[in-house]
């Protein structure tokens, strides 16, 4: 478990690219502001482009594949619901329909392509925040928002977070093994009776086990003089180099956003 929580809050991938070299309040600062350019995009060209710029990023940065392949494999729930979902329930031209008797589904234009630009969104922003954890680690992250004055208790929600989901797993791999070890055997479906419920027990058992350890942890806390303030380390100002690449990813997803806007007309214009 800490080898895989060091290896979220510490950079991964290969740390000698220049793009873990990068200054992380620059990043974050232009990371961010990419993320929200690149959601007001409303064209589907716009949105592929800021795809391919942050899948070249990436590259650069020679970010672990497996990893990375991993972590965009969550997406695939929630683009699969908005994909089966939007195009029957957003008013537009059909362009299929199901009969059933007196059950009609029609699916229109519309509704898929407003799901696929939503997932091209989320898309974007998933590569942009896991190039920024993969070159820069979490802990380095949160030192930047902290400078930022980011609230301390936003800071520390994110990280305890992060570090007891490790922990609460561990609980339920070991509550798993002990079930096995006493003979149960889960049915071929998950509304199977005898499944059901000792599913349900494992996480009410669950549940109450994490709520006393997170009570345990806060008192034992308190007892070496844990008071909520989130201590500011001192960082050293930004290189030219940083900034200059910062300015570049900021200046991509403006472009983008510029040229969204009508700057094809302009180029023409201009000639």
């Amino acid at each position: 478990m800490s080898r895989v929580m060091d290896h979220f809050l510490q950079p991964g991938g290969h740390s000698g690219s220049f793009m873990h070299r990068l200054e992380p309040r620059v990043k974050v600062v232009a990371i961010g502001g990419f993320v929200a350019l690149s959601t007001m995009l409303t064209s589907r060209t716009g949105l592929v482009l800021a795809v391919g710029f942050l899948l070249v990023l990436t590259a650069a940065a020679r970010v672990n594949l497996r990893h990375l392949i991993g972590r965009l494999l969550w997406l695939l729930p929630f683009a699969g619901v908005m994909i089966l979902l939007f195009p029957f329930i957003i008013p537009g031209d059909p362009f299929w329909r199901w009969e059933w008797g007196i059950l009609t589904l029609t699916a229109t234009q519309e509704g898929w392509q407003h799901a696929l630009m939503l997932s091209l969104r989320v898309f974007a922003a998933v590569l942009a925040l896991n190039f920024l954890i993969a070159t820069t680690g979490l802990r380095r992250v949160l030192e930047a928002l902290s400078f930022f004055r980011v609230p301390a208790v936003f800071i520390q929600l994110i990280e305890f977070t992060i570090r007891y989901i490790y922990v609460v797993g561990d609980e339920l791999r070991r509550m798993n093994t002990a079930r096995a070890a006493r003979g149960f055997v889960p049915g071929r479906h998950l509304f199977h009776r005898h499944t059901f419920r000792t599913l349900g027990q494992t996480v009410a058992v669950l549940f109450m086990r994490s709520w006393e350890r997170g009570e345990r942890i806060y008192h034992a806390m308190l007892a070496r003089g844990y008071s909520g303030e989130n201590h500011k380390k001192a960082l050293p100002p930004p290189g030219g180099w940083d900034l200059a690449w910062g300015a570049f990813i900021l200046s991509v997803a403006v472009g983008l956003r510029l040229f969204e806007l009508g700057g094809h007309i302009w180029l023409l214009s201009l000639k």
